[in-house]
């Protein structure tokens, strides 16, 4: 189990077993995305939030900032190439938060799991998202006998311990629409891709496990391009469910996905907020750019 370190102080990179690559990345694959609505304005469950990020400030609304809900998404994403490396990503934003203090409204990724422990240490270290390891299983389509073919029956994501009970599945099948094709950029949509994410705990076993802390607030606004087509999906654990409410909430997404072909996701380097809790007298949403700088010393949180 992650456990937030009693160290005063997050790691520096002249400590760390990982390879730190710095922002801009830019990543290539293939993306499935799941989209829905979320009306409600009522705090995200535990489930909603890492293991070791519900104990946390990121998780708590008087300290991350009230939950605006809107446009929420299920990102699954086959990434071939990235500055660390191929792996996969299961990502869920619930919607839009209010970052405290008078500081912007801005989309959020409350829990993400990814494939290689390179990328839980420089996803969480550049950009503050909150990664941790699990191990994922795409089942083909035997149908599939080239690129426009849509590619999977079935994603699964489990925990690396336990890879026989995923916490997410999905069953998905291909639409008529899915070797469309259409370009898609993410300034065509009206969804701005706009993001802001508090600091990060910090793993007592972040040597192993990966999962480093932060001290400050990042804003980014990713872009993303590729060729769009779309496909169909039902829940794949028992009940017709997606999360099992546990190690994945149990989201209830549209049953029409768009997939991504010839997939590219930039991540700039990220701005800092200097943000200031509601009542504070500190700077709120005021933005500077920022460098991860190796030995940068960190604040424990």
């Amino acid at each position: 189990m992650a456990t937030t370190t009693g160290s005063p102080n997050l790691e520096t990179d002249s400590e760390s077993p990982f390879l730190s690559v710095p922002p801009p990345w830019e990543c290539k694959g293939e993306m499935f995305w799941f989209v829905g609505f979320n009306l409600a304005t009522t705090y995200p469950p535990a489930a909603a939030f890492g293991e070791l990020e519900q104990g946390s400030s990121f998780a708590s609304e008087q300290e991350a900032g009230k939950f605006k809900a809107g446009v929420c998404a299920v990102m699954v994403v086959r990434y071939t190439e990235s500055p660390v490396g191929p792996y996969d990503e299961l990502a869920w934003v619930p919607g839009k938060f209010a970052v405290p203090g008078g500081g912007p409204v801005a989309a959020r990724t409350t829990r993400i799991y990814v494939s290689t422990k390179e990328s839980v240490y420089n996803g969480r270290k550049n950009w503050n998202i909150p990664k941790t390891q699990a191990h994922f299983e795409f089942t083909p389509n035997p149908h599939a006998k080239k690129n426009t073919d849509f590619p999977y029956t079935r994603v699964s994501v489990s925990s690396p311990s336990d890879p026989t009970h995923p916490f997410f599945a999905a069953d998905l099948k291909p639409s008529l629409l899915s070797a469309l094709s259409m370009p898609f950029h993410s300034s065509y949509v009206p969804l701005r891709m706009n993001m802001a994410h508090p600091p990060l705990p910090q793993s007592l076993h972040w040597r192993d496990d990966a999962m480093v802390g932060t001290d400050r607030w990042c804003a980014m606004d990713p872009t993303m391009r590729g060729k769009a087509g779309m496909f169909w999906s039902k829940g794949g654990l028992e009940g017709g469910r997606y999360g099992d409410g546990v190690g994945w909430p149990d989201v209830k997404p549209w049953a029409a996905g768009m997939w991504l072909r010839d997939f590219s996701l930039v991540f700039d380097v990220p701005k800092v907020l200097e943000v200031g809790s509601a009542g504070s007298s500190g700077v709120s949403g005021r933005e500077t750019e920022t460098e991860t700088d190796e030995g940068d010393s960190k604040k424990q949180r």
